[in-house]
């Protein structure tokens, strides 16, 4: 379901001038997100993380029911994740591959091994 501007500003618990003033728009502006109940989709997604909620990003980097809340990012399945360990994700996966390599050249290795005893 494609959130609107006013469910998005209720979930993130604003007025109409916190909205303003926080996402630096006119009284103008918001005046007329509010009659239409219309707003480009970046302004509804910043007011879904200000709710604590991941807006829809898309099929390949889909956050959806994803949260945020108590300083952690949420799973749906109830998984919670601190800042640190997401960042540590990319130093995990930059370690993981440095052992991939060091295994293949070792392996390399033991096969040259092999053929030199067995030749």
């Amino acid at each position: 379901m494609k959130m609107t501007y006013k469910q998005a500003r209720y979930a993130a618990r604003m007025t109409k001038k916190q909205v303003a003033e926080y996402l630096e728009l006119s009284s103008r502006t918001v005046a007329r997100y509010e009659r239409t109940n219309c707003a480009p989709k970046v302004i509804i997604e910043c007011l879904l993380l200000l709710a604590g909620k991941m807006p829809r990003i898309g099929r390949r980097h889909c956050f959806e029911d994803w949260s945020f809340g108590n300083g952690y990012l949420w799973s749906p399945s109830g998984e919670k994740f601190t800042s640190g360990e997401i960042l540590a994700l990319h130093i995990n996966q930059q370690l993981v591959d440095e052992l991939y390599r060091e295994n293949l050249l070792l392996r390399k290795q033991l096969k040259r091994c092999h053929k030199k005893r067995s030749g």
